[in-house]
C-alpha cells in the first residue's frame, strides 16, 4: 500500500472511531426523541447532547447552563450558575483506545505506518473540533482546544504503541523518528536501561493486578446491592427508554468506578462531594445524586477494611519476586543487591505514576455545589501506591530469592539467516592453516559431532571386495582426493623447527582434538551396545511370533478335527479350511461346494445323530482292481453299502451323513 492509500485508510479508521463513540450516545437519545417526545422537539438538541457526552467521555471540559426554571426545580444550590463538568465518562475513551490500537496494528502492516498514525490522529482532532463547534449552544459550551487535543491523544498514543509493538514482533526496521529515539536511548548506560526497563515492566504488572482486583470488587458490590440499585431505578420513574439511556450513561462511567475502587484498595479512597469520604477505614457520605449505581456504595466502614491494603503490597512483592531472575539476567556482571534495590524503587515509582494517573482521569467536577469535588485525590493515591508497591518490591529483589525462573524473552523472536559476510581464512603456513588442510576444521568455531551407525558392522575393504556381512559384492574405493599430507611435526608429534608458542598451541589443540575423538568413540560404543540390545530384543520378539503362529496352526487343526467328528464329515471331503502353510492348502471340490450350498447346516435329528456311525471303526474298503478296458464291467462295480438308520445306499446319502473311513 502506497502513502496515499495509507492516509486514506487512516482517515477512514478515524471516522469509524469517532462515529462509533458518538453513535453509542446518539442512538438512545434518538429513541427518546422519537418515542418519548413524539418528534416534537428539534433533533438538533439531541445531536448536541450526544456530542457533548462524547467530548465529556474524553476529558473535555463542558460547561452547562441551566435555565432559571430548571435550576429552581432542581433544588440544588448554585444550579443557576454555569456548571462545569470535568469528570470524564471514561467508557467512551476506552472505546477510542481500543479502536486506535486496532488501527495501529493495521498501520504496522503497511510501509508508511508513521503516515497512518499522523493522519489518523489529525483526522480525530479535526472531527473533535467539528463536534465541539456543532455542540456549542446557549446550554452547552465545550472547551475547543481540549476537544482538539484530548480525543486525538486517546487515539494517537494507543495507535503509536500498537504499531511499534507490531513492528518489533515482526522484525521490521524502525522509521527515522523511532530510530533517532532509539539512538538516544542507546546512549544511556546498559545498567540504568535495565533497571528502568524492569521498573516499567514490574510496575505496570503490579498496577494491572490492583486494577483487576478493583474491577472484581466493583462487580461483587453491584451484585450484592442489587436490591438497592433496583429501588433507585424505580424511584427515577424514567420508563423503558429512559432506563436504557440511564443504563448506558452509567456504563460509560464504569471505568471511573473501577478507578475509585483502585484508590479505595490503595487506602486514601475517594469522595462524592465536598466533605465526603469513602475509604477502608470508614465511609462519610452527604447528599449524593440519585443514580442507581450509587446504591452499591458502602454505608459504613468495615471491621477488616485495612486488610484490603494488602492487595497492592502483595502485588508489589509478587511482581518483584516473580521477575527477579529477569532483572538478574539483564544486569549480568553488574548484578548486586544495590542495583536490584534500585529496580524495586523504579517499580514503585512506575506503579505510583500509573495509579496516580488513573485517579486523576477518574476525578473531577460532576455538578454544582458540593458535587464539584468527585473522585480520588491523584497525588495522595499515587504516593500511597508508590510506597505500598515499591517497598515490598525492594525487599523481594534485594533480600529475597527467585520465586520462579522466567524464560529469557526478547522483543523479537529468533530468526536464523545466512550471513553474507566473508569468513576470515587462516594465513598460509600457520598452524590453523595446517589443521584446516588436515581436515580438522576451524578450531575457532564450535562443531557438532554426528555419529551414524549401521546395523551390521562393516569393515574397510578395497575395490570389488566381497562383504561377508551381507554376502554381496560392493565397490569400496578409498577416498584419496581430500587426503592432505600432514607436516612432520604434526605426524610424529615433534616440535622441531616450530616456535615455542606455536608448538604449545599445537599441543593443546592436539590434546583437545584427541579428547573430542575419544568422546565420540565412547559415544559410538554406547550406541553400538544399545543397538545390539535392541537387535536381541527384536530376535526374541520374532521367535515369540513364530511360536504363536505354530500354536495357532495346531489349534486350527484340532478345531478342524473336532468339527469333522461332530458333523460326521467324510474323510474324503476336501478340507476348505484356510491354512497359512502352502504345503497344506487343499482346494474345495465342486461337488462338496454344491452340496454345502444346497443342504442346511444341521439336517439330522437327535435320534439320527445318536444312531449314527461316527463312533464305529470299520475297516477301510479295498479298492477295486484296475482294468485295461475303457468301459467299466460288472465285476469292477463296488457293492452298495446301506445305511443302518434309513436303509438307503450310502452313495445316495448326502456327504455329511456318509460314515467316515480311512480312505
Amino acid at each position: 500500500m502506497n502513502r496515499l492509500g495509507t492516509a486514506l485508510l487512516a482517515a477512514v479508521e478515524a471516522l469509524v472511531t469517532v462515529g462509533v463513540g458518538v453513535g453509542i450516545a446518539l442512538v438512545p437519545l434518538t429513541l427518546l426523541w422519537g418515542f418519548e417526545y413524539g418528534l416534537q422537539v428539534d433533533w438538533d438538541v439531541f445531536w448536541k447532547a450526544a456530542g457533548s457526552v462524547w467530548l465529556v467521555g474524553h476529558g473535555v471540559d463542558v460547561t452547562f447552563v441551566l435555565g432559571s426554571t430548571v435550576a429552581k426545580a432542581s433544588g440544588v444550590s448554585g444550579a443557576s450558575a454555569p456548571i462545569p463538568v470535568t469528570l470524564a465518562a471514561l467508557g467512551f475513551a476506552v472505546v477510542t483506545v481500543w479502536l486506535g490500537a486496532r488501527a495501529g496494528r493495521r498501520f504496522a502492516e503497511t510501509e508508511h505506518r508513521v503516515t497512518g498514525v499522523l493522519v489518523g490522529t489529525g483526522a480525530v482532532a479535526l472531527l473533535g473540533l467539528g463536534l465541539a463547534l456543532s455542540s456549542t449552544s446557549a446550554a452547552t459550551r465545550p472547551s475547543v482546544w481540549q476537544a482538539i487535543v484530548f480525543p486525538a491523544l486517546w487515539f494517537g498514543i494507543p495507535a503509536l504503541v500498537a504499531a511499534e509493538v507490531c513492528r518489533r514482533r515482526r522484525g521490521l526496521g524502525p522509521d527515522p523518528v523511532t530510530a533517532r529515539v532509539l539512538d538516544q536511548l542507546d546512549r544511556v548506560p546498559a545498567v540504568w536501561r535495565s533497571i528502568a526497563g524492569f521498573g516499567l515492566r514490574a510496575g505496570t504488572t503490579a498496577t494491572a493486578c490492583v486494577v483487576a482486583v478493583a474491577g472484581i470488587l466493583v462487580g461483587f458490590l453491584l451484585l450484592g446491592s442489587f436490591a438497592e440499585v433496583i429501588t433507585l431505578y424505580e424511584r427515577s420513574h424514567a420508563g423503558l427508554l429512559g432506563g436504557i439511556a440511564l443504563t448506558v450513561g452509567q456504563l460509560a462511567f464504569l471505568p471511573d468506578f473501577v478507578g475509585w475502587a483502585t484508590a479505595w484498595l490503595v487506602g486514601p479512597g475517594f469522595a462524592i462531594g465536598t466533605g465526603s469520604s469513602v475509604s477502608p477505614i470508614g465511609t462519610t457520605l452527604g447528599p449524593i445524586p440519585g443514580l442507581p449505581v450509587f446504591g452499591a456504595l458502602p454505608a459504613a466502614g468495615h471491621t477488616f477494611g485495612l486488610l484490603w491494603v494488602l492487595v497492592p503490597v502483595l502485588a508489589g512483592f509478587a511482581a518483584g519476586g516473580l521477575m527477579r531472575s529477569r532483572l538478574v539476567r539483564a544486569l549480568g556482571s553488574a548484578d548486586s543487591a544495590l542495583h536490584r534495590a534500585l529496580g524495586g524503587v523504579s517499580t514503585g515509582i512506575v506503579a505510583g505514576l500509573l495509579t496516580g494517573a488513573i485517579a486523576w482521569v477518574s476525578s473531577g467536577s460532576f455538578g454544582p455545589g458540593r458535587l464539584a469535588d468527585v473522585g480520588p485525590h491523584a497525588l495522595v493515591v499515587g504516593a500511597f501506591a508508590a510506597l505500598e508497591v515499591g517497598v515490598p518490591a525492594v525487599v523481594a529483589l534485594a533480600v529475597g530469592q527467585d520465586l520462579v525462573r522466567l524464560p529469557e524473552r526478547s522483543w523479537t523472536r529468533e530468526r536464523w539467516h545466512e550471513s553474507d559476510e566473508p569468513v576470515d581464512q587462516p594465513s598460509e603456513g600457520s598452524l590453523l592453516d595446517a589443521l584446516e588442510r588436515a581436515g580438522a576444521g576451524r578450531t575457532t568455531d564450535v562443531h557438532r559431532f554426528v555419529v551414524e551407525e549401521a546395523h551390521h558392522p562393516v569393515g574397510r575393504t578395497t575395490a570389488a571386495e566381497p562383504d561377508t556381512n551381507t554376502n554381496t559384492d560392493t565397490d569400496r574405493v578409498t577416498d584419496t582426493d581430500h587426503h592432505v599430507e600432514l607436516p612432520d611435526w604434526a605426524r610424529t608429534g615433534g616440535v622441531a623447527d616450530v616456535p615455542a608458542d606455536t608448538a604449545e598451541r599445537a599441543g593443546g589443540m592436539r590434546d583437545r582434538l584427541r579428547g573430542a575423538a575419544d568422546g565420540v568413540r565412547d559415544r559410538a560404543g554406547g550406541l553400538k551396545q544399545r543397538a545390539g540390545g535392541l537387535r536381541q530384543r527384536a530376535d526374541g520378539l520374532v521367535q515369540r511370533a513364530d511360536g504363536l503362529k505354530s500354536r495357532a496352526s495346531d489349534l486350527r487343526e484340532r478345531a478342524g478335527g473336532l468339527r469333522d467328528r461332530v458333523t460326521g464329515a467324510d474323510a474324503d471331503r476336501v478340507d476348505t479350511t484356510p491354512d497359512d502353510r502352502p504345503d497344506r492348502h487343499r482346494p474345495e471340490s465342486p461337488e462338496a461346494a454344491g452340496a454345502r450350498d444346497q443342504q442346511p447346516a444341521f439336517p439330522w435329528s437327535t435320534e439320527e445323530f445318536v444312531a449314527g456311525r461316527d463312533d464305529v471303526d470299520e475297516p477301510p474298503a479295498t479298492p477295486a482292481p484296475r482294468t485295461t478296458s475303457a468301459a467299466p464291467t460288472a465285476s469292477t462295480t463296488p457293492p452298495k453299502r446301506w445305511d443302518q438308520t434309513d436303509q438307503v445306499p450310502e452313495d445316495e446319502l448326502p456327504w455329511w451323513r456318509r460314515p467316515q473311513s480311512d480312505r
